[in-house]
């Protein structure tokens, strides 16, 4: 799974547009989105299939392409193997985003990682947030967008989250 994200990333990037074209973006920028989640469990030994998100964002532009965010990415998924307990994990922290041309955009970061699910059991640590995102429909400065965003977190249990997801991006 990783390498066909990674493949289909650079497939993108490497078909997207020269630098030259990038967005003269300025100011405020949010994000919101949501879609199908994959959720890998080191203690579950499983993946599970569920919400991916409700991510958002929300920061300013530094440069006329790229951008400073404070943002949420995460999943919430059933396990079989704990008997369907549910399981919330996410990672809430900076990133930065880089706009490659008028629609493309990709985004690193990290901060601070937690998780918990129906057995009251919880943990939090360190986490990342890695995304690919795409425009779909723009008009003037609001984007309809489509993305990947993996958050693994790096707690005593590794968990590692994967998003399909849709949303919106205001991107002035």
């Amino acid at each position: 799974m990783k390498r066909v994200v990674l493949v289909a990333f650079l497939l993108l990037v490497v078909a997207s547009p020269a630098f030259a074209q990038a967005p003269a973006h300025k100011g405020f920028t949010a994000l919101a989105n949501v879609g199908v989640g994959f959720q890998t469990d080191t203690d579950y030994e499983e993946t599970a299939i569920g919400v991916g998100g409700l991510n958002f964002g929300a920061g300013v532009f530094v440069t006329n392409r790229i951008a400073i965010l404070g943002r949420a990415s995460g999943t919430s998924a059933t396990f079989d193997a704990s008997g369907g307990a549910r399981q919330t994990a996410a990672v809430y922290g900076g990133t930065v985003q880089c706009w490659l041309n008028n629609w493309a955009s990709v985004e690193f970061g990290g901060g601070y990682a937690y998780w918990s699910d129906d057995f009251n059991d919880s943990d939090g640590g360190f986490g990342l947030i890695i995304g690919f995102h795409a425009t779909v429909w723009q008009k003037g400065a609001h984007h309809v967008r489509a993305g990947v965003e993996y958050a693994p977190l790096f707690t005593d249990i590794k968990i590692h989250n994967i998003g399909i997801v849709a949303g919106y991006q205001y991107a002035r």
